[in-house]
This record gives C-alpha cells, sequence and structure tokens, in this order.
C-alpha cells in the first residue's frame, strides 16, 4: 500500500494551496512588509478580497461599523487572524473531481464547517489566544478523507461498506484496509502546506489525543471534544447508542465542565450561521 507522505505528495492538485495564499502569506511573513503592501496582495484576488469582506462585516465577527476595505479588516482583525480567514476562504476552493458516489461534497463541507464553529467557540471558553486557529483546525480536520477518496477509491469504498454493514468506525476500517486513517494523512497534508504544528498534530491526532506530544496534547484534545460533540449533538452517528453520551474526562481533559454544553451549542449555531452562505457558497 502506498505510503502517506508519497499520496501527499503524489497528487499535485491537493497538494498546494492556491497561489494567492502563498503570496499573501509571503507578504505577512515579510518583517518588512505593511498593512497595506499585504492588502494589495489580497485586492489582486477578486474572489478572496470579496468573502474576505463579507466574512468580517457578518454576525461571525459582530464589528459595529461597515468595513469597506481589505486594508480596514486587516488593521481590525490582526495578522493571525487573517492568515486563517485566507486559508478559510481558500482551502475550501481548492477540492474538485471527488467520485460523488463516495462523498457528498456539499455535506461535506457543511459538517467541517460545523466543526470549525464548535472548536471556535470551545477555544473562546477556554480564552485561548488564537482562537482561529482552532476554527481552521476544525474547517480542515478531515481533508484526508479527500485525498484517500481521490487517490484510493476502491480501498475507501471497502472501508465504506464495512463501516456500513459491520458497524464499525470508519476510521477502524481505514486502518485495516491501509494501515492508517484519514486525520493521519489530514495531518501530513497539512504539513505539507507549511502550517503551524498545531495545525497539523490537532488534526493529525484528533482521534486519539492521548498519541500526541506534550506539547500539542491541548490542542488535539479540543478537537476531539468539538468532534465529539458534533458526532453526538449535531449530526447524530449512527453507530452511537441512544444513551451515549460525551464523557465527562474529556470535558475535563479541557479543563471545562459539562454543564456548558448548551451554551456552546447555541453559540455555534450563531457563527455557523452567520458564516455559511460566506464560505460555502
Amino acid at each position: 500500500m502506498i505510503e502517506i507522505d508519497k499520496l501527499v505528495a503524489k497528487n499535485k492538485k491537493l497538494g498546494s494551496l492556491p497561489e494567492v495564499v502563498h503570496r499573501v502569506f509571503a507578504a505577512m511573513d515579510d518583517p518588512n512588509s505593511t498593512a497595506t503592501q499585504i492588502g494589495k496582495v489580497i485586492n489582486e484576488d477578486p474572489a478572496l478580497t470579496g468573502r474576505l469582506l463579507k466574512l468580517v462585516n457578518s454576525p461571525f465577527y459582530g464589528f459595529r461599523s461597515k468595513i469597506d476595505t481589505v486594508f480596514r479588516a486587516i488593521a481590525l482583525i490582526g495578522h493571525n487572524e487573517l492568515r486563517s480567514v485566507v486559508l478559510a476562504t481558500s482551502a475550501l476552493k481548492v477540492f474538485s473531481g471527488i467520485p460523488s458516489d463516495l462523498v457528498n461534497m456539499s455535506l461535506f463541507w457543511k459538517r467541517s464547517l460545523y466543526m470549525a464553529v464548535v472548536a471556535r467557540v470551545l477555544a473562546a471558553f477556554k480564552r485561548e489566544k488564537e482562537i482561529e486557529r482552532f476554527f481552521i483546525a476544525g474547517l480542515l480536520h478531515d481533508l484526508g478523507s479527500l485525498l484517500l477518496y481521490l487517490e484510493l477509491p476502491d480501498e475507501m469504498t471497502n472501508a465504506m461498506t464495512r463501516n456500513k454493514n459491520e458497524r464499525i468506525p470508519l476510521w477502524e476500517a481505514e486502518k485495516d484496509e491501509l494501515g492508517y486513517d484519514h486525520a493521519e494523512v489530514g495531518g501530513a497534508l497539512l504539513k505539507s502546506w507549511n502550517l503551524p504544528p498545531v495545525l497539523c498534530e490537532a488534526v493529525r491526532y484528533h482521534l486519539y489525543p492521548e498519541r500526541a506530544s506534550s506539547e500539542y496534547r491541548d490542542a488535539a484534545n479540543l478537537l476531539h471534544l468539538a468532534w465529539q460533540i458534533v458526532r453526538h449533538h449535531i449530526e447524530r452517528d449512527p453507530l452511537l447508542t441512544d444513551d451515549a453520551e460525551i464523557s465527562e474526562s474529556l470535558w475535563l481533559d479541557n479543563k471545562m465542565q459539562p454543564d456548558v454544553l448548551d451554551q456552546i451549542l447555541e453559540k455555534a449555531r450563531q457563527q455557523y450561521e452567520a458564516s455559511q452562505d460566506i464560505l460555502l457558497s
């Protein structure tokens, strides 16, 4: 079976982000760049400019006054959030050619966006310094699946059949078929995009956060909790029993109590509704 690194390197389309993203990131990483220079790079891509301005003017951010220039948006949200917004509004445009009999792309991205807003809300509740990185981790957490659907459709068909007929988790069926699962592939893919290690590791270990290194275990734990909230309370995984609940220990691992769940679900719903038409259109 093909190794993960070779799988990632093989697919040129999934192996690289749009050129505009690289140019924006290069400008942001240049210590001599100004907000004006970064804004000029973004303005060269009308579609990216439009999505960025729509998002920062939406209830997702909740700014009181209208933001009508990219330069103003950069000044308000800062470089770290700008990097996340550029990535979020561009990554969804990369993928095409996924076999429709294997995955409904509309449902895939809706679930991914819900995962993203739940992770963002959890990060806000925990008072994390950079909550947008958890939004990105949530948005891209299942990206490895898309690469597997494209490159190994027969193996993924077998895994999905076993998931349905034998009622075993898909990631376990993937392990049996491939020797690795989509989370591991996703982490490798994000690494090939030169994204921060915390994103790569959180995605790679969101199914098994206890396997993450101590440096990134908190991020993996948060993403795992977001994933469990989506499984239990938003999409309702058919493999779960009716009385299945998220373990209290997982909440405690994230330094939270289960009684905040309703607040998290409501805030996530609000953020999903505020961003879905912009990011999923």
